[in-house]
């Protein structure tokens, strides 16, 4: 089994293309304002609806090329409601959504602002549900995070599930940790390169290096998994559930350790408001809780041994 992991043409574009849209409508000191995302721009790029057939009015590109473009999305904080406005067409769902995630008799709505459905990142299926008029209590929220508001379970009946449409959910949660671990990567370099302690940047110092390395394999390592477990499952391979709970398995860990390491870099601006490392964290941690709640010990493993054939030599 060997594949080509150099980016197509194609991929090149949409990935140039998505890091000018995002630097000119989605900078990550927006955030700091209070303002919400317009997922417009989004929308009008295709965004939505870049995996569907081209007779359904997408795209058309496969689920490889989906996942390559939500890891330029993690990057930039983006609300959650963009992940469900992505998943929502394949439940036969468009105009604006939040995400949800599911508690045994509650629904945490993340930035409900304007929504009136709800797609819900249930532990085993993905499901779309209808909001009640009042969108419940505020929560306290995590400085500059998506507010968070709790709705009943019992108000909100379900229009639509979806339980296969959990793996690709689960796949393009980990491209968004993806974004978030480069992103704090490369916040913690800059920052390494910029700050002067004893006369030179602390980026020289032995200590701050291997920091930075290890967040540089963590974003490699999940980048390579997140390849491998869109690949397989794009063809449908026979172990594309193990990879892809592998990749489940390892995305938030690459994450919220990059986040951390990015804080710790920073010094004690990276705890404060005025720098932008916390935002990573915080944003990692909501992820987190919309992930599904399979684990890799629930499937065999591809390379499990077999019982040895008779006549086999050992």
């Amino acid at each position: 089994m060997s594949y080509d992991l150099n980016p197509t043409p194609d991929q090149t574009q949409i990935r140039d293309a998505a890091d000018a849209l995002l630097a000119e409508h989605f900078p990550l000191a927006r955030l700091r304002s209070g303002r919400r995302d317009d997922l417009t721009p989004l929308a009008e790029f295709g965004t939505f609806a870049l995996s569907l057939p081209e007779a359904e009015g997408g795209a058309g590109f496969s689920l490889l090329e989906e996942a390559l473009l939500h890891a330029r999305l993690g990057r930039a904080v983006l609300s959650p409601s963009a992940l469900a406005m992505a998943l929502a067409p394949h439940l036969g769902a468009t105009g604006p959504l939040c995400a949800a995630i599911a508690t045994p008799d509650a629904l945490l709505l993340a930035d409900a602002t304007g929504a009136e459905r709800a797609l819900v990142f249930a532990p085993d299926a993905i499901e779309l549900v209808q909001l009640p008029g009042q969108t419940g209590a505020e929560l306290p929220g995590l400085g500059h995070g998506a507010p968070l508001r709790r709705v009943a379970r019992a108000d909100c009946p379900v229009l639509a599930r979806d339980s296969a449409l959990r793996q690709r959910a689960d796949l393009l949660i980990c491209a968004w940790l993806l974004g978030l671990a480069e992103a704090s990567r490369d916040l913690a370099v800059d920052y390494a390169g910029l700050r002067q302690q004893f006369g030179r940047p602390i980026g020289s110092f032995q200590a701050i290096k291997h920091h930075c390395a290890n967040m540089a394999v963590n974003a490699e390592s999940l980048s390579a998994q997140l390849d491998m477990a869109a690949i397989r499952l794009r063809d449908g391979a026979p172990d594309a559930g193990y990879q892809l709970a592998a990749l489940r398995l390892i995305a938030p860990q690459r994450a919220l350790a990059n986040a951390r390491l990015c804080i710790q870099i920073h010094g004690g601006i990276g705890f404060s408001d005025e720098a932008d490392a916390h935002l990573h964290l915080k944003q990692a941690h909501l992820l987190d809780h919309l992930l599904g709640a399979e684990t890799i010990l629930d499937l065999p493993a591809p390379l499990a041994p077999h019982p040895r054939r008779p006549g086999a030599s050992t």
